[in-house]
């Protein structure tokens, strides 16, 4: 047999201490392919093709939102105004006799006493608009009631929650109960005077949020929301029959410490406005027919009925029309509507002297009275007396030669109250300075300059606090 193939015999290992720690020699690692790419980057998991179109339907909806209360900005902000909004009644004339001013005490307002001397001689007809409705006026209507069973009542009202300052529910079931028409004003139907908000609450809750549903005394984060619409109703009037076939009205609060009674053809201007309200705010039925129209009548003061945007037309031509030795009275809760300040001050230019009575609010009237006596030439004197609880309707008076211009009603003269904005009516008289309506008058405005205080400091002239009211007048941002 063959040899075997000769063993190779390995070459001896190097000399090798066996204390030393061996070595650890990393494997080789394989040999790649020649042609291999490098590994690819991982790519993201691709993005569902339902997302792009969630974004766009979210823009879409957006932009809808946005259009959409944009549009309810701009509509309810210059929307056609209600019926019996806006009134400006033909000129009647009227006998001294058949006009009376009265004011008295605070424990017994003149405004009382007359509206409950109205009420017990009415026959027929008895037509209130009131905010807040007293609860004296309410037992003097309920007490008729019961007396008169036949005699229709119709109460208008402010709906804002008790909480905010309106009328008890309690007092308002009462004259439901008995048969009165009680009538809580639309205000929704209103133009907006701060549209910004009310188009975003319209939008989002006004279509839910009912006055009506609110639980009195309380204030609900809904009542809360309504209330920033600063809508109000601020007639203050009461209409009625006499009982002998004519007709009065009186203008004042319920808690006023003044009240101005007139009687002729003008209430059947008032009651025919308060009706038409009356009917967009309920739609009763039992409402009575608004009573026919009547002659100018006979006599030496010439009276109009003004509601609303109508008063500052009234209030701009008294002023426009004060000439050089004129005298200008003027007692307003705020003045903030910058026609009237731009007549005062140019009435103050030709010579004419007004003294000015301002409620000490700080705005806006802080800074429109440092503006007042900036630049009336020093012929704009000023005066401040207590803010009242309840508004005050507002004077405005000119000493005309030997006649007496008087505009008394609407409790401020802001953009709020004078642009068709919330319910405010007023009366405009033209009477000889001898009428008692007019020494009367005269008296009441005498007594209201005396009693305030004199107070420069008062007056705010910082450029904060102009543009600060400016910009809540022009945006409606503002609650006064």
């Amino acid at each position: 047999m063959p040899d075997p193939s000769p063993v190779p015999v390995p070459a001896p290992a190097p000399d090798h201490d066996p204390t030393s720690t061996p070595k650890l020699v990393p494997a080789p690692a394989p040999a790649s392919a020649p042609d291999r790419d490098p590994a690819p980057t991982p790519m993201p998991a691709p993005v569902p093709a339902s997302v792009p179109f969630l974004v766009r339907c979210l823009r879409l909806i957006i932009a809808v939102l946005l259009l959409a209360w944009l549009l309810l900005a701009l509509w309810h902000a210059a929307k056609p105004l209600p019926p019996g909004t806006h009134v400006v009644s033909q000129t009647y004339r009227l006998p001294d006799s058949d006009v009376e001013f009265s004011y008295g005490a605070l424990l017994h307002p003149a405004s009382a006493v007359q509206g409950a001397t109205a009420i017990e001689h009415a026959e027929s007809l008895i037509v209130v608009d009131r905010s807040p409705l007293t609860a004296d006026l309410a037992d003097a209507l309920l007490a008729r009631k019961r007396l008169r069973p036949n005699v229709v009542m119709v109460v208008t009202t402010d709906p804002a929650n008790e909480a905010f300052g309106g009328t008890d529910a309690r007092v308002l079931n009462s004259l439901e109960q008995s048969g009165i028409i009680v009538v809580r004003a639309r205000l929704d139907r209103l133009r907006d005077s701060n549209p910004l908000y009310s188009g975003l609450w319209r939008l989002l809750l006004g279509w839910w949020s009912d006055p009506f549903d609110e639980r009195p005394g309380q204030v609900t984060p809904a009542a809360w929301a309504r209330r920033q619409n600063f809508k109000a109703d601020g007639r203050q009037l009461l209409a009625a029959d006499d009982g002998s076939g004519g007709w009065t009205v009186m203008f004042a609060p319920a808690a006023g410490a003044a009240a101005l009674t007139l009687r002729g053809a003008l209430a059947r201007a008032v009651i025919a406005s308060e009706l038409q309200i009356a009917a967009w705010s309920s739609d009763d039925d039992r409402l009575p027919a608004i009573p026919a129209a009547a002659g100018r009548g006979v006599g030496s003061i010439d009276t109009r009925f003004l509601t609303e945007g109508a008063v500052a037309g009234a209030l701009l031509e008294t002023l426009r029309a004060a000439a050089r030795g004129d005298q200008i009275g003027i007692d307003v809760d705020n003045l903030s509507e910058r026609r009237i300040i731009a007549e005062m001050l140019r009435a103050a230019a030709r010579g004419v002297h007004l003294q000015v009575v301002l409620a000490r609010n700080a705005e806006p009237n802080r800074a429109v009275a440092a503006e007042l006596e900036a630049g009336g030439l020093g012929r704009i004197e000023l005066r401040w007396r207590a803010a009242a609880a309840v508004p005050n309707p507002a004077l405005l008076l000119v000493r005309h030669g030997a006649d007496l211009w008087v505009n008394w009603g609407a409790s401020g003269f802001t953009r709020r109250n004078l642009d068709d904005l919330n319910l405010a009516a007023g009366v405009e008289l033209r009477m000889p300075a001898r009428a008692a309506a007019a020494r009367s008058m005269a008296g009441y405005f005498a007594q209201t300059w005396a009693r305030a205080a004199a107070d420069p400091s008062f007056a705010d002239g910082s450029a904060t606090a102009y543009w600060r009211y400016r910009f809540a007048e022009a945006t409606g941002l503002s609650s006064f």
